[in-house]
């Protein structure tokens, strides 16, 4: 073998063993490769087997399923094996509803090569629905040919339902909003409306179109805007949320309406204020029914004056002023109709009621706007007069009141008259509470009253004194009669046609024991207000009855004493009289027929039935009844025919005005030749000259009482003049 040849072989021995060594080098890389590979797989399949998404690899040509990630099985609900198995079995699982749209863009987009997104649902074996979104991706080959698609499913339920209930939110607001029965608006942080509802622009009278370009401050009260705006930027600058107020807003034809206004602050997820929700209800009807409920607390609801209440705090910041100036002077007028009870009684409350209606306008017209008028019910009226200069003011008021009722009041058809008496009281006297000024101008218009009705009297101390000697008498009073402090004095009545002693009638003393005697006329008054004339009544009643039986046993030889006793109105309201008096004579001894019950005519036309129904009831036991001091009330001849009544008694002021001459006795002529047409006797009150008697007994009057035969005796006195046998001539 020659060198050559070797030197050919060597070579080729050299040539196989980098050959060799090549391939295992390269192998050496392929397997550094495949590790690489491998060790890529195995972190893309922890990736895929680990995310909530489905990774997917579809082959381009054959649709084949090259990879699927495990996350498959738990979105779709199918092994993966069996999408391997049956490449298309994912499509039959979306919703028939979806399942057209889908399928159409798979297959559109495998044919074009592009990428595509789409969401559909899928429906699991166990028939629940899952929301999907789909992306995939074409892989190209180095040709640039696509070759397969590499996609995500991402399982989308929850923000779909999460959208859902969006919509449903939106939807329910968007509803909630639109349908309330309250105001409602979305504004901006400046207050411009962005959204209202129709409720808001009911109650306000705008249209949406109108409304929405306007803003809070437009249609706000300013003052209301303020605390309004105020609010709303204490609610950016704050953690508070929300606040509530009363607003007032204006409407469109400018009315106002009063509101509650709910304003809640929205903010982005960042805490930015975004805008105001405002919640707007309409309470104007409230509101007024409020302001009425005030009205009504405040003011008469049938003359529509101020009452007591707003009458005593309009009276309180007078005092107020006149504390902080000792020049400021107001007074208060206090008026009382006369006699209003006699419209009342005769015409009825419904005209009464009208009567104080036209009293209370013309009132109104007589003062200043600042001054007041009240009613404080019935027919009680005060007036204040505010920032006078002197009493003449008031005086120059109540003068024009009395001219103002002097003019008659047509109601109905009726033609009524009526006048006031009225107490003045001025802030001078330096009081401190509104009920004191009050009581004083009270108490001065009773003292008018008592002076004769219709004239108006000034407030000074002495009054305000006799008021408390008055509130001393009224206690004693009802001390009186337990103690036996009222004695019982009788006032002979003479027969002037025998001059012989016919009876007495019983009067009333009262011996107090720091006082002495009181007179009938100062303490029987007080008795009728306070009601203890009813126990006053009978007590003399029963002593009376008494004496006149005790009499009558112990002179048998005397004529039969008949006794008069009064009768009050009070009396004649107790629905205990008749027994009462039926239970004095039973236990007294002495016969109906020589008692003599005397009543005013205002008690007999005030009571007309009540009235004549109790005469009738003692007439069965012979008492006989009279109408004392006949002339100087009603003196009603229509009414004088019906009453069952014996005896008229003349005042003492008819018989004061005879004259020895014969002149002024007509009235008593008048009366004496009534009462023998109606078989009526007749009884004279006030004898006290021989003349008076004269004239009298001419004209056949057949009885008389006065100081010309006695003054009233105690009872051991007017038995000494039954023992006496007195005779006048």
């Amino acid at each position: 073998m020659s060198n050559q040849e070797i030197t050919g072989i060597l070579q080729q021995q050299n040539s196989l063993l980098n050959r060799v060594e090549l391939v295992l080098t390269e192998n050496q890389q392929l397997r550094t490769e495949l590790l690489e590979l491998s060790e890529r797989e195995e972190r893309f399949r922890q990736i895929a087997e680990n995310v909530r998404e489905v990774f997917f690899v579809i082959s381009a040509k054959t649709d084949e399923i090259l990879y699927i990630s495990p996350t498959y099985e738990k979105v779709w609900g199918r092994s993966c094996q069996s999408l391997y198995e049956d490449p298309q079995s994912w499509l039959f699982a979306i919703h028939p509803e979806d399942s057209s749209k889908a399928i159409a863009t798979i297959e559109t987009q495998f044919r074009t090569g592009d990428d595509f997104e789409e969401e559909y649902r899928i429906i699991r074996p166990d028939q629940s629905i899952c929301w999907v979104r789909v992306r995939a991706f074409p892989v190209r080959d180095v040709m640039g040919k696509v070759n397969r698609f590499v996609g995500i499913a991402e399982d989308i339920t929850k923000r779909k339902e999460a959208e859902a209930a969006l919509r449903e939110s939106e939807e329910q607001f968007r509803l909630t909003f639109e349908m309330a029965p309250i105001g409602m608006a979305i504004s901006t942080l400046t207050g411009k409306f962005e959204r209202v509802n129709q409720a808001l622009c009911d109650f306000l009278g705008y249209t949406q179109a109108e409304l929405l370009p306007l803003s809070f401050p437009e249609i706000s009260y300013l003052e209301d805007w303020k605390k309004h705006r105020n609010l709303e930027q204490k609610l950016i600058t704050t953690q508070e949320s929300d606040f509530q107020i009363e607003a007032r807003f204006i409407a469109k034809n400018g009315r106002v309406v009063d509101t509650i206004l709910k304003v809640v602050l929205v903010c982005d997820a960042d805490g930015n204020p975004l805008h105001f929700n405002n919640q707007i209800v309409d309470i104007t009807e409230r509101k007024q029914m409020e302001r009425q409920l005030v009205y009504d607390a405040l003011h008469d609801n049938l003359t529509g004056l101020p009452n007591r209440a707003l009458f005593m705090d309009r009276l309180e910041q007078q005092l107020k002023k006149s504390y902080n100036n000792n020049n400021y002077l107001f007074a208060v007028l206090f008026l009382d109709l006369d006699r209003f009870k006699v419209v009342n009684d005769s015409v009825g409350h419904l005209i009464g009621n009208k009567l104080l209606i036209e009293i209370a306008q013309r009132l109104e017209k007589l003062i200043a706007p600042t001054d007041t008028v009240a009613r404080l019910g019935g027919d009680e009226f005060t007036i204040l007069l505010e920032n006078i200069n002197s009493k003449l003011d008031a005086i120059v008021v109540a003068e024009s009141i009395y001219q103002t009722l002097s003019i008659p009041f047509n109601i109905d058809g009726y033609e009524l008259f009526t006048t006031a008496s009225i107490g003045i009281a001025l802030s001078s006297q330096g009081y401190e509470k509104p009920a004191d000024i009050l009581r004083d101008a009270d108490l001065t218009m009773y003292s008018a009253k008592e002076q004769g009705k219709a004239r108006y009297e000034i407030f000074d101390n002495s009054l305000r004194d006799r008021a408390l000697q008055r509130l001393e008498l009224e206690t004693d009073l009802r001390r009186a009669i337990e103690r036996r402090e009222f004695e019982v004095y009788y006032q002979p009545i003479t027969s002037l046609k025998l001059g012989t002693l016919s009876g007495f009638e019983a009067l009333a003393r009262w011996n107090h024991p720091q006082k002495g005697c009181i007179q009938p006329n100062d303490f029987i008054p007080i008795c009728e207000e306070t009601g203890l004339i009813v126990p006053l009544g009978n007590w003399l009643l029963r002593e009376a009855c008494l004496a006149t039986r005790n009499w009558q046993l112990k002179y048998p030889s005397h004529p039969p004493i008949r006794m008069s006793v009064n009768l009050s109105g009070q009396q004649f309201r107790d629905p205990q009289l008749v027994d009462e008096i039926t239970k004095i004579l039973d236990e007294t001894g002495l016969e109906g027929k020589f008692l003599k019950l005397e009543i005013t005519e205002s008690i007999l036309i005030d009571n007309l039935e009540t009235v004549t129904e109790i005469i009738l009831n003692l007439r069965k036991k012979q008492i006989q009844f009279s109408i004392d001091d006949f002339g100087t009330g009603y003196s009603s001849l229509s009414y004088l025919h019906r009453f069952p009544v014996d005896t008229i008694k003349i005042d003492r002021s008819f018989v004061n005005q005879m004259q020895a001459n014969g002149e002024n006795s007509a009235i008593v002529k008048a009366i004496v030749t009534l009462a023998h047409l109606l078989n009526m006797d007749v009884i004279a009150e006030g004898i006290e000259t021989t003349s008076q008697l004269a004239q009298l007994k001419l004209l056949e009057c057949e009885y008389g009482q006065g100081f010309f035969f006695s003054k009233p005796l105690n009872k051991q006195q007017a038995e000494a003049l039954i023992a006496s046998f007195p005779q006048w001539n």
